[in-house]
């Protein structure tokens, strides 16, 4: 899940984001500051930047496991009109690590998932 907390100004947004539970484990949420940056000129990437803040008003829940992103986010590159290339960055804590390894072993399709969802989100 994922929903709008607070919009800081028109390209910052802080969002509450829940996720389904690995095998054995809690399920985890997020709480995050996400920035939009336009470019500057053409050949410039937009930027979307993460990373996770603290709401007092947003309290860890005993039923998640509240994770963080220290630092995550894309840069979009416009090749035409009709296409682009986009690259992803995350630096990785051990939270997210058992999310990466699923997806890397064939046993997740969240990242899949994520892509296709921002892919839609670009549309």
């Amino acid at each position: 899940t994922c929903e709008v907390l607070q919009a800081v100004n028109e390209d910052e947004k802080i969002y509450y984001v829940t996720s389904p539970p690995m095998t054995g484990h809690k399920p985890r949420d997020f709480v995050i500051l996400v920035s939009l940056r336009q470019p500057c000129k053409p050949s410039e990437p937009y930027i979307v930047a993460a990373k996770s803040v603290t709401l007092t008003s947003v309290p860890p829940s005993p039923e998640y496991c509240r994770s963080k992103i220290l630092c995550a986010g894309f840069q979009i590159y416009s090749d035409s009109n009709s296409s682009c290339t986009v690259c992803y960055f995350n630096q990785v804590t051990s939270g997210v690590m058992p999310y990466l390894a699923a997806n890397l072993t064939g046993s997740s399709k969240s990242i899949e998932d994520t892509a296709l969802e921002c892919i839609k989100f670009l549309e």
